[in-house]
């Protein structure tokens, strides 16, 4: 097996921001070409930064006033933290957070949004519902690009926004350059971007009201490892993981490893993958999950809707193992009323992923 740091050299020589038709909130994005190349199309007021894709449009800015103290604000941004906790715990009120009660949080299409962690400033893009009212806690997901990518790149082709339809709130964390200097995540139980997570938990659930019981996360690509990885060192306050051609924790030589908590499971890999294992990182996610919720080895799985999906049998209560296979190799599968790009197996991946979340009340 590759080493870690041989992999992720070779996610950023191959790996392809992928979407069939990304499109920002307002104006085109690129077509998703190679890290690192430009792509084509341009953009609008509103649109995203696309690592190589397009530039930044008119709308999606840091409003001024900089670094923020407690309580403070940013001219046109979104509350600043001035340093939150990397205590992954939350603070609540029975099922709702913290921030249930306290209004005046911003709404919409967020972007440029940042917070500190440590001695960093951290930033992310964040979806919230128009309608948001601090009186009803609402489901919690974070959402971790690829490598090479942005939280506003993932925003574009997760199709997520769309799947809630103003259900839940969404992160979009960017991640920090790695190995060759596209952006990514530490991988560590202890490194700097699980420190990330917690602050942002912290955050959201002290500036919104959060349902605490649904916290999830899912992420594409080098996301996906990700979203392994806090599945497993952060299980004890996420509901469900969902990575999209992602890797099992116990890759890259750490064995066996020691998780937190269960978490339930949505696996979902292309068969065809030519960047990431089909056998490593769908089958070998899929058996990682389902023996840690003590799914039957025996009982056959059963399928599920979409056809392409599997649900493992005799897990745990409440802790599900759903695996979903597509055909369309490393991308983000979108099947958005055209087909498959490739005629295959295909389905939106935004939406089974909210479908399964949805199971969690």
């Amino acid at each position: 097996m590759r080493s870690q740091n041989a992999f992720l050299s070779a996610l950023v020589a191959t790996f392809v921001i992928s979407c069939a038709a990304c499109t920002s909130q307002s104006g085109s994005s690129g077509s998703g070409g190679a890290v690192g190349q430009s792509g084509t199309g341009g953009s609008g007021t509103g649109g995203v930064v696309s690592t190589g894709g397009v530039a930044a449009g008119s709308g999606g800015q840091p409003g001024t006033g900089g670094e923020v103290g407690t309580g403070g604000s940013m001219s046109g941004g979104a509350p600043g933290t001035g340093g939150a906790t990397g205590d992954a715990s939350v603070s609540s009120t029975g099922d709702g957070s913290m921030g249930c009660g306290i209004s005046g949080a911003p709404t919409g299409n967020l972007s440029a949004q940042s917070i500190t962690v440590g001695d960093k400033t951290r930033t992310y893009a964040l979806t919230v519902p128009k309608n948001y009212s601090p009186d009803t806690p609402l489901p919690l997901i974070f959402a971790w690009h690829g490598m090479g990518g942005s939280g506003s790149v993932a925003r574009s082709y997760f199709h997520l926004d769309s799947a809630v339809a103003n259900q839940a709130i969404v992160v979009y964390p960017d991640g920090l350059p790695v190995n060759d200097g596209g952006t990514g995540w530490d991988l560590t139980s202890t490194g700097i971007d699980v420190a990330f997570f917690d602050a942002l938990l912290a955050y959201m659930s002290n500036t919104y009201c959060i349902d605490r019981n649904r916290v999830f996360t899912t992420g594409h690509s080098f996301g996906g490892f990700f979203t392994n990885i806090l599945g497993c060192y952060r299980g004890d306050v996420l509901r469900a993981t969902a990575p999209v051609a992602g890797m099992p924790p116990n890759t890259f030589g750490r064995g066996t490893v020691t998780c937190a908590g269960n978490v339930a499971a949505l696996i979902i890999h292309g068969e065809n993958d030519p960047t990431v294992d089909y056998t490593q990182g769908g089958i070998g996610g899929r058996d990682f999950w389902a023996g840690q919720n003590s799914c039957s080895t025996t009982v056959d799985p059963v399928p599920i809707t979409p056809s392409a999906c599997l649900e493992s049998q005799s897990c745990q209560p409440d802790l599900p193992v759903v695996f979903c296979t597509h055909t369309e190799g490393h991308n983000w599968p979108t099947a958005n009323g055209t087909g498959c790009s490739d005629g295959g197996v295909c389905f939106d991946a935004g939406s089974i992923i909210w479908t399964f979340f949805s199971r969690f009340q």
